[in-house]
């Protein structure tokens, strides 16, 4: 135990200072800002596309139809001609679309577009805006009677669900998906660093001091230690970072600029309660420890650092398959394949947790998952353990599936 703490100690000092950690937390927190601030920039710019627009037509219908288009559109003029302008002409009005309005033979709305961006034309919301102003010219029923009947009231009631409303459900959903996009961040960023030092130290035989005068159990364990410990002080940075700049709750993100990193909501109990909570951290550090474990025993069998994306490639496919299923949970936790995903070592950190977060998974399955994860990093620190050791002391070239075989074999 002490050389762990010696190792570990040591390590936690040269990483801090180093400069890639320094380096990789000021890109964190500007990838943290940009994430939180772009969605919403990008949404405001690209909403507003196709959607500054001049209105053409007889007085009565634009009049009509104005307040009807002003929930959706930015009308910047009203004129009467209802012919194709002239690209001079949508310059000098300052937008790229006219609108103009008729009457068709059968007393119907006819809408013509004219536009410079074809493609962002919203026939959609024109269509929804002004089928009150249609049914009114078809039926001559009163506009506010029209209205009144568009609008059908509806109530959503929750069944067994974790929250009683959709708004609490999206805030939840965007809060977990945040954490599950730093959660796969960090188990790779620091189990590949976890990697890479090995590496290095092996290559440049510091390993053989190393080895003399440490355990290699000891030294495995205190930079896995170690790494997890740096990990956990970049997610809280991360996360009050992102809580600070006022990042909105929400799901994916839409063309009103709703950010899919949404943290607003996070500390009070109600959105994320204190077992999701916790559960993220456990699941956290159990799947940071199963890859970083991994990850150190494979960088001991390398000869040359250039082979490191070679061996790394395999470990790092089930935690991208992990990300994706996660996310899929989201949006049904309880599918059985999802569920059955939540149980199985390198994939569980992330799904369970997400499954954990927008609905209510029984404590059994909680208990359960957590002890097959913590036997599996028993028997993964056992056999890395093993795989350390023999690499370590192997130069020149890399040991052999019969060298291997043979050390996970032996007590």
């Amino acid at each position: 135990m002490n050389d762990v703490l010696i190792v570990y100690s040591a390590e936690i000092m040269r990483r801090i200072k180093s400069r890639p950690f320094l380096i990789g937390l000021v890109v964190g927190l500007i990838f943290i800002l940009f994430i939180v601030k772009a969605p919403a920039f990008l949404g405001g710019v690209l909403g507003n596309v196709g959607k500054r627009i001049v209105l053409a037509g007889d007085p009565r219908l634009t009049a009509q139809a104005k307040p009807l288009l002003a929930h959706d559109f930015t009308i910047r003029r009203v004129v009467t001609s209802t012919s194709a302008p002239a690209p001079a002409q949508l310059r000098a009005y300052r937008v790229s679309t006219v609108i103009a309005l008729s009457r068709g033979a059968n007393g119907a709305l006819r809408i013509a577009v004219y536009s410079r961006n074809p493609g962002n034309v919203h026939t959609d919301t024109l269509r929804r805006d002004l089928l009150p102003l249609n049914l009114q010219l078809a039926t001559s029923l009163h506009a506010r009677r029209i209205t009144g009947l568009l609008h059908i009231p509806v109530t959503v009631h929750s069944v067994g669900a974790k929250f009683a409303s959709s708004t609490a459900q999206n805030a939840a959903r965007g809060i977990a998906y945040t954490l599950i996009v730093f959660l796969y961040m960090l188990i790779l960023i620091n189990s590949q660093f976890v990697m890479s030092s090995v590496a290095e130290e092996k290559t440049s035989r510091i390993s053989e001091l190393l080895v003399a005068s440490v355990d290699a159990t000891a030294l495995l364990a205190g930079k896995v230690l170690a790494a997890g410990t740096l990990a956990l002080l970049l997610l809280a940075i991360w996360v009050g970072a992102a809580v600070t700049l006022g990042s909105p709750a929400g799901g994916a993100a839409s063309a009103s600029g709703a950010s899919p990193f949404g943290l607003a909501g996070i500390f009070t109990g109600t959105i994320i309660t204190p077992l999701v909570g916790v559960g993220f951290l456990v699941f956290f550090v159990l799947g940071f420890l199963q890859l970083s474990t991994m990850f150190a025993a494979m960088g001991a069998l390398i000869n040359r650092t250039e082979d490191l994306g070679s061996l790394s490639f395999p470990l790092v496919m089930p935690v991208i398959a992990a990300f994706f299923i996660a996310v899929t949970a989201l949006a049904v936790p309880h599918a059985p394949w999802v569920v059955a995903a939540s149980f199985i070592p390198l994939l569980a950190p992330f799904v369970m947790f997400a499954r954990m977060a927008v609905s209510n998974v029984p404590v059994w399955q909680i208990l359960l998952s957590v002890a097959i994860n913590v036997a599996a990093l028993w028997g993964i620190a056992l056999l890395a353990g093993k795989l350390y050791r023999v690499g370590m002391l192997l130069y020149g070239r890399a040991p052999n599936f019969k060298q291997i075989w043979t050390v996970l074999r032996t007590n």
